[in-house]
């Protein structure tokens, strides 16, 4: 019974995502997250371009409430929109740039290329972008570009790295877009914070010299 409801509520968590994003798809979905609350259900919308969400006078946000109660059954919806703090390092606007960029005619190595290239300028530790589909001939395969630090597996691939995906639909065909990026502010369990003793205050009267080596100490007076 319970692990029934639990993949009831995650299709419709999936249902709900979809339905958002094709609806702010130009407003440059970057995420969303869905919290129960007391007076209803939370949902936070992270977008690139806040007023696209909104609408005139908030007829497109007020939409996006009537659809997820009615359709969807969320209770009590309350949906706030947030501007995404940085766009280069959301990997789902990311993913969507790059769609753009092959769907206006761009080479896929230049598309991906020039995704890395600014998503490592804004100080991601590491980007990992993935093309799957026919992006070179009448083949499918796949291309990653990748650079920095990008894990993998355990709780750094789950917790650290942030995922997000789209779509380019091509005359060849639909390519996949995944991106991949480490958050700057996720605290590597390898990395070593090496810590200097700062040194100890000149004595009045005396002077404390260390010989650094052999750690010996001999005082001067003045």
């Amino acid at each position: 019974m319970k692990e029934r409801k639990f993949i009831e509520e995650s299709v419709k968590r999936l249902l709900i995502t979809e339905y958002v994003r094709k609806e702010i798809d130009s407003a440059g979905f970057g995420g969303m997250d869905i919290r129960r609350t007391p007076f209803g259900t939370t949902i936070t919308l992270y977008v690139n371009k806040p007023g696209l969400v909104i609408g005139r006078k908030g007829a497109k946000i007020q939409e996006i409430t009537n659809t997820l109660d009615k359709v969807y059954g969320l209770e009590s919806p309350q949906v706030e929109v947030k501007e995404v703090e940085n766009a280069d390092l959301n990997p789902n606007i990311v993913a969507k740039k790059i769609a753009l960029s092959l769907e206006k005619g761009w080479s896929y190595r230049r598309a991906g290329n020039t995704a890395l290239r600014r998503t490592m300028e804004q100080n991601a530790p590491g980007v990992l972008i993935r093309l799957a589909g026919k992006i070179s001939g009448e083949r499918s395969r796949s291309q990653k570009f990748i650079n920095g630090s990008v894990k993998y597996a355990g709780e750094p691939a789950r917790a650290g790295m942030k995922r997000g995906i789209a779509q380019a639909k091509l005359k060849l065909g639909i390519i996949g877009i995944s991106v991949g990026i480490l958050d700057p502010k996720y605290k590597l369990p390898d990395v070593i914070e090496k810590r200097v003793k700062p040194a100890q205050p000149v004595v009045q009267g005396k002077v404390e010299v260390l010989n650094g080596a052999q750690g010996e100490r001999s005082q001067k007076n003045e």
